[in-house]
């Protein structure tokens, strides 16, 4: 391929890129026109913050932090929904007033009160005794093992042989999976042992949109435990019961079902930043 050729596709790309976010925009132009009866709900990590080594490095950029401020003083919810742990989400963003979702939907932070799946109550301790044994085997350079609230995780992104890394990761986790009542959920690098309870970022998504009253949301995601919300906004408009749209936050390294799940594909984080700093009525840049 000539540099000519090579041009001339960057071009075409820029130009379906421009089509279909306006096709996105228009849209979502009922979200931004009535956003007193709107809610927004979006993952933290690889949606609103680009991914890092470790998630001790993950950042929101002021930037962003601004753009969520301005949007949750105009929409009805505005919501944060996170593998993470609640406080750990409210920590990274920053910000008072939003409802942060975490461990997948086993808990959340709302009007400053922690809440939890009633259920959860017995998972706790188990994570600390979890984590400790994991550390213990996963000392070596590249993994890195995360405690939380109610599971551990183990992130990988760093060891040079992937495949082998994940083979081994699950090698361990096997016999934890007999012993306790956990269920293995798997991200971008990293394998994590969370309660095995019938509850996912989509019910979580549900119950607090039901809630709320609003007539519709949007959930932004870029990882397959967001395909869940996906699901979940489906069925409510498939149902009538809200309108409601799904964008994937697409990277080099995005499973296909995350994209093909989403009705709408924007392609980084500075995109989803866009989106959102449109959605705040800021004027977009284009």
């Amino acid at each position: 391929m000539t540099d000519i050729d090579k041009a001339l596709d960057k071009v075409l790309d820029k130009a379906i890129d421009d089509v279909l976010a306006d096709v996105l925009y228009e849209a979502l132009t009922n979200w931004k026109e009535h956003p007193e009866k709107s809610g927004i709900f979006s993952d933290l990590d690889g949606t609103l913050s680009k991914i890092a080594p470790t998630p001790a490095e993950a950042i929101v950029t002021p930037e962003m932090r601004k753009v969520l401020q301005d949007i949750n003083k105009k929409y009805a919810v505005v919501g944060i929904v996170s593998g993470r742990d609640s406080t750990e989400a409210r920590r990274m963003v920053a910000l008072e007033n939003l409802v942060y979702i975490g461990n997948h939907g086993l808990e959340w932070l709302e009007d400053g009160k922690q809440f939890y799946v009633p259920e959860a109550f017995n998972f706790f301790g188990l994570a600390g005794n979890l984590a400790s044994e994991l550390s213990d085997i996963f000392n070596a350079t590249g993994y890195f093992v995360e405690r939380k609230k109610l599971g551990v995780a183990v992130h990988y992104r760093q060891v040079e042989d992937k495949e082998q890394a994940k083979a081994r990761i699950e090698e361990v986790l096997k016999p934890m999976l007999a012993k306790y009542p956990l269920k293995q959920a798997e991200g971008r690098y990293v394998i994590e042992l969370k309660p095995d309870l019938p509850v996912n970022k989509g019910d979580a998504v549900t119950v607090i949109a039901l809630r709320a009253g609003i007539e519709r949301a949007m959930y932004l995601g870029d990882d397959v435990t967001d395909i869940d919300a996906f699901q979940a906004l489906r069925q409510l408009r498939d149902e009538g019961r809200l309108q409601t749209v799904s964008i994937a936050i697409a990277s080099d390294e995005s499973a296909p079902a995350v994209m093909q799940e989403a009705d709408y594909v924007v392609q980084s984080v500075d995109a989803a930043e866009a989106l959102l700093r449109w959605m705040s009525s800021i004027p977009r840049v284009r």
